[in-house]
């Protein structure tokens, strides 16, 4: 059974839910003690929001649900606009990650924007998808406004697919990734970095990532169009 706190917070943050919100969440049986609460969790928010679409699945035998979502892990929650722009969270919802998936359901209904139409339109020069993981703590308070940078990136252009994971919940990943320090957030397959990100810097590690600054190559800032060694400008990196 879950707390009355969480249901508190659940019915509090979506009072107002009148636009359609698809939820995905992708669970399994076998060796995910945490699975079951994510589920619990799920429903309290469709009960709290008639207007949430939600849809369980199991890792294994819907395996063609999770490719068409990319999910990697257990268990996994996918937030997905009518036009396709998602946000996933894996890992166990509490504290941040749960007050962090409420608002995107409740920012997605309302159609809000995370960011001005400055940053808007530097992301539409993207042409590929770039993928961005963001781990953290629930307890880690440093962690959220990485956290929301990267979600209202993927908000803002559905070619940025975001995904939070708690990180205590999957510690053969913060192996793999070899994570001193979070949050962490990774950009692509190969681009990382620790701890605080700015929004000029999120924006110019997405373009690394989908590999615009080739040698040889005059490399012009995303944002004035001037010829720079970054592709993001010193100039402009303050307008961002």
């Amino acid at each position: 059974m879950l707390k009355e706190s969480t249901l508190q917070i659940i019915r509090e943050s979506l009072t107002n839910i009148n636009q359609p919100v698809r939820l995905v969440v992708m669970t399994g049986e076998k060796g995910c003690e945490i699975c079951p609460e994510t589920v619990e969790i799920a429903r309290a928010i469709k009960a709290a929001a008639p207007k949430v679409a939600l849809e369980i699945y199991d890792f294994t035998m819907d395996r063609d649900k999770s490719e068409e979502y990319g999910i990697k892990r257990i268990p996994s929650v996918v937030v997905e606009s009518q036009d396709g722009r998602a946000v996933t969270f894996s890992g166990s919802l509490e504290d941040i990650s749960l007050v962090l998936l409420l608002d995107v359901i409740a920012s997605i209904a309302a159609g809000r924007a995370w960011f001005p139409e400055r940053i808007s339109g530097t992301l539409k020069l993207l042409t590929s998808e770039v993928p961005v993981q963001v781990l953290l703590e629930n307890d880690c308070s440093l962690c959220r406004p990485v956290a929301e940078t990267a979600i209202g990136l993927a908000l803002a252009n559905k070619l940025v697919s975001t995904e939070i994971i708690v990180a205590d919940d999957y510690p053969e990943l913060l192996s793999t990734l070899k994570v001193k320090i979070l949050p962490f957030t990774v950009f692509g397959k190969q681009l990382s970095l620790e701890g605080h990100v700015s929004e000029s810097s999120f924006i110019e590690m997405l373009f690394r990532a989908e590999r615009q600054k080739a040698a040889g190559v005059v490399v012009r800032c995303v944002v004035c169009g001037q010829p720079s060694p970054e592709l993001v400008c010193s100039s402009c990196k303050a307008k961002i």
